[in-house]
């Protein structure tokens, strides 16, 4: 298992960033499913309730051992929209 990125390859690190884009849209298609079926505001409150979980530690503790880290997923998921433009 690779510790940190800097041991990894190119090509890994490519991959690395395919699936977290990959699992950033996905929870951008999450919300949209939420807003389609349950409204706009369900998908709201799941996206504060995500942040509140993701913030506190109750989703990933080790989020919060790293302040670059934790800035990058929080401010990713805070940018998150679901309405189709």
């Amino acid at each position: 298992m690779v510790d940190s990125t800097e041991e990894m390859s190119g090509a890994e690190m490519e991959q690395i960033k395919i699936i977290f884009n990959t699992l950033y849209l996905c929870i951008g298609y999450a919300l949209r499913h939420v807003e389609n079926r349950e409204g706009a505001e369900a998908a709201s409150d799941l996206k504060n309730n995500m942040l509140e979980s993701l913030k506190s530690g109750d989703i990933n503790m080790a989020l919060l051992e790293e302040t670059k880290t934790f800035d990058l997923v929080v401010s990713k998921i805070e940018e998150l929209t679901w309405a189709d433009t």
